[in-house]
């Protein structure tokens, strides 16, 4: 669980640091506080032998309210619900399971993967990370770095598996 709320935390911080707001310090204290709170919130929610289960639990979302998980650890710094829809995109999900980091901004956003990791094979407890959690972010961040928050309507995306 551990590389999966390591790359959770990190991206929500790195969505924070963009603003240029917060400090460097707060930030660790932020994405520690985040870890603990996703770590405590999924003890009993989390399968590796059946990583889509409980994934709607795991999800992570900010539209019209801000997760609960999310403002617990930005209360940590004090920051309030007001400051985050701030600095955080309007709309903003994020997918938290065993193997698998993936976000969406916007409702009509791609979904990018931030952590995908094979799982171990029979008898064994280590898994290996099969892409750079964070070389797919940047490019997908580019976006809302640059102001958008959804591809334009008649972007084509195909997905190959």
């Amino acid at each position: 669980m551990l590389p999966e709320l390591t790359a959770a935390a990190s991206f929500v911080s790195s969505l924070l640091r963009t603003r240029g707001f917060l400090s460097e310090h707060k930030l660790q204290i932020f994405s520690h506080a985040l870890q603990e709170a996703l770590a405590d919130h999924y003890r009993h929610h989390w399968f590796p032998d059946k990583p889509q289960k409980g994934s709607g639990y795991r999800c992570i979302r900010i539209n019209h309210e801000m997760d609960p998980i999310v403002s617990k650890a930005a209360s940590r710094i004090g920051l309030n619900s007001q400051q985050l829809y701030q600095l955080l995109p309007r709309e903003l999900t994020l997918w938290i399971d065993p193997y698998e980091v993936s976000y969406r901004i916007g409702e009509d956003g791609s979904i990018c993967v931030l952590y995908e990791a094979e799982p171990p094979a029979a008898g064994s407890s280590a898994t290996a990370p099969t892409s750079n959690s964070f070389n797919s972010l940047y490019t997908c961040k580019n976006q809302l770095l640059m102001g958008r928050t959804s591809p334009p309507k008649n972007y084509l995306m195909t997905v190959s598996s």
